[in-house]
């Protein structure tokens, strides 16, 4: 049998362990001067007066349509939400703050009563929080 030397394999190890370094760096170079450009956004006028939709549907199903509206923004780009009676609303939870953030407690209380934990804020500012 074949004995391999125990300097062979830390040298083969190194060499490998350079070329897997030099890829990283030679991908960064290639995208730095690159940055993706952000998704063109339609402004829409958001009516806050008034909701998306009636308080008892938007109460029953709140988490479906912000799945709805996450889903087709993120993956459509369609970032415009049509509601029966004709209003346009950005899908955007700007476009629910903006009668609900007057009380920043409004989410929290309301996710403590009916124990649930959403993951919204692991992506989006709480507010909770001052931006």
């Amino acid at each position: 049998m074949m004995k391999i030397k125990k300097q062979s394999v830390i040298f083969g190890g190194l060499i490998l362990v350079l070329f897997a370094i030099g890829a990283f760096f030679l991908h960064q170079e290639s995208h730095a001067g690159n940055p993706m450009p952000a998704p063109p956004l339609k402004t829409v006028a958001i009516d806050s007066t008034k909701c998306i939709a009636p308080t008892e549907y938007m109460r029953a199903n709140h988490m479906r349509v912000l799945n709805e509206w996450r889903n087709s923004s993120v993956r459509e780009g369609n970032r415009i939400h049509l509601a029966p009676n004709g209003s346009k609303f950005q899908k955007s939870l700007n476009t629910c703050l903006g009668c609900h953030g007057s009380n920043r407690l409004f989410c929290f209380n309301c996710h403590m009563y009916a124990n649930v934990k959403p993951k919204c804020w692991n992506c989006h500012l709480s507010p909770m929080e001052t931006p």
